[in-house]
């Protein structure tokens, strides 16, 4: 009887291993099965998280290399214009260098007169008027005065022994102030400012 079920015991014994093998391999592979779906899962999410990271560095690397590129724009704008205006202030300052120098010729009172008589045809017929002169050209005022008379015999002129703030040139005015001509070299350089830039720029 004892050896009956010795016998039964084994049997159970090895059926109860066989399953348990079975078991064991079956749950392997399960787990095996699930953790393949798991890393394919996670695989396919990494994936797409990293192609939406690569889309957002290309995004912003474009975004980076746009803004370089639109402040280089402006810093060769900005340059630009540093290189005109100074390029222009340059030539601008030249010409009324030019002008001062107009000082040092023979007939530089008859400029002067010439510049008055000017002037004079600008103020439209005015009966009286006054005449004012750098304070280096009040010496030579009488001379002006005359030879302007002389052109403009049907107009009264005086000169103002104030000097004007101006470097060469005539200031022309009626007498009350209402009515005034600027001929100095400082009003016909920036007078002549917008011509000189149309001619310069496009040389630039």
């Amino acid at each position: 009887m004892r050896e009956v079920s010795s016998e039964k015991i084994s049997t159970l014994r090895d059926m109860i291993l066989d399953k348990a093998d079975t078991e064991k391999k079956s749950i392997a592979t399960n787990a095996q099965h699930e953790a393949d779906e798991w890393i394919a899962k996670e695989t396919k999410k990494l994936e797409r998280e990293t192609s939406l990271i690569i889309q957002d560095a290309n995004k912003r690397a474009e975004d980076i290399r746009r803004r370089q590129i639109l402040s280089a724009e402006r810093d060769k704008s900005t340059e630009t214009l540093r290189l005109q205006n100074r390029i222009l202030s340059d030539a601008l300052g030249k010409l009324q260098d030019k002008l001062v120098h107009l000082r040092d010729r023979d007939d530089y009172a008859d400029i002067l007169a010439g510049m008055c008589i000017d002037a004079i045809a600008s103020l439209g017929g005015v009966k009286s008027l006054k005449i004012r002169l750098s304070a280096v050209d009040n010496g030579i005022a009488d001379i002006i005065i005359k030879k302007a008379s002389a052109a403009a015999p049907d107009t009264k002129l005086e000169f103002d022994s104030e000097p004007a703030p101006i470097l060469g040139g005539c200031w022309v005015s009626t007498p009350d102030g209402s009515r005034q001509v600027n001929m100095d070299w400082q009003s016909l350089t920036q007078d002549m400012a917008d011509n000189l830039a149309e001619r310069l720029l496009p040389l630039l």
